[in-house]
């Protein structure tokens, strides 16, 4: 299953990444900010809160799937194997599989992690409540990079998207657009591609559109395929009106 859709500077592939990813062209993209399955290897299931409060899923179908861990890890390989700079999220199973991915390509990776402000409570049984994400971010000698902040750090401390949040779309693991503008912005240079072999609902490609990078986003889920597909156009025709706005009252 493949199928590709272009919307100005964006190319989506509906498709499993594994076997897209060969097909691009060398030197295609700067570099890759992406969110693959995290591969939990815990089961933590489903929880059922207090009447009128719905079910918290905190296991979902990719992370059962067998293999997730070393398919990962392919895909990372193959997706940063010639850009300059990477950032990919990871879960404490997942974080093994990246880094050696991302050093057998020649980069020269480092933790960072996303703090959340208002965690989930924990579940019955577990203990402390799950209140970061980690991430590796890696990169070529001599890459670009656009956060002149002197105060920067690898920590990005602002809350998830939690239920009645109007960003919300429908994919269980999205990330706000906020953090991903940052990280856009600090690793994609200016008109420059980005790769993101694990799109979900667009995120990334969004986060680009509004900063004036172009995006490759390949998605192997139909319906979020969709969703991502509709996002970034209503992105670029917001991009669109605005660049015909600008050209019409200097």
């Amino acid at each position: 299953m493949r199928h590709k859709v272009v919307i100005g500077d964006c190319t989506l592939y509906l498709g499993d990444c594994r076997a897209v990813l060969p097909t691009l062209k060398g030197g295609s993209a700067h570099a890759v900010v992406t969110d693959p399955p995290y591969g939990i290897v815990n089961k933590f299931g489903k929880h059922k809160g207090k009447p009128g409060r719905g079910t918290r899923t905190m296991q979902f179908g990719w992370d059962d799937a067998s293999g997730v861990r070393e398919a990962v890890r392919e895909a990372v390989r193959e997706a940063v194997r010639e850009v300059d700079a990477a950032f990919v999220f990871t879960g404490f199973d997942t974080i093994g599989p990246v880094l050696e991915a991302m050093r057998e390509s020649g980069l020269v990776p480092k933790p960072w992690v996303w703090v959340k402000t208002c965690p989930p409570p924990p579940l019955p049984g577990n203990w402390w409540p799950s209140g970061f994400e980690t991430a590796i971010y890696a990169y070529r000698s001599g890459a670009w990079f656009g956060d002149d902040n002197p105060k920067r750090r690898n920590v990005f401390v602002g809350d998830s998207l939690r239920a009645g949040n109007g960003e919300r779309n429908g994919h269980p693991t999205q990330k706000p657009l906020a953090m991903m503008l940052h990280l856009v912005g600090s690793i994609v240079p200016p008109a420059g591609t980005c790769l993101d072999p694990f799109m979900g609902s667009g995120t990334t490609g969004v986060a680009c559109v509004r900063t004036g990078r172009k995006f490759i986003g390949i998605e192997k889920d139909p319906k979020y395929f969709k969703v991502a597909c509709r996002r970034i156009a209503a992105e670029q025709k917001l991009a669109t009106g605005n660049r015909q706005l600008a050209t019409k009252n200097p």
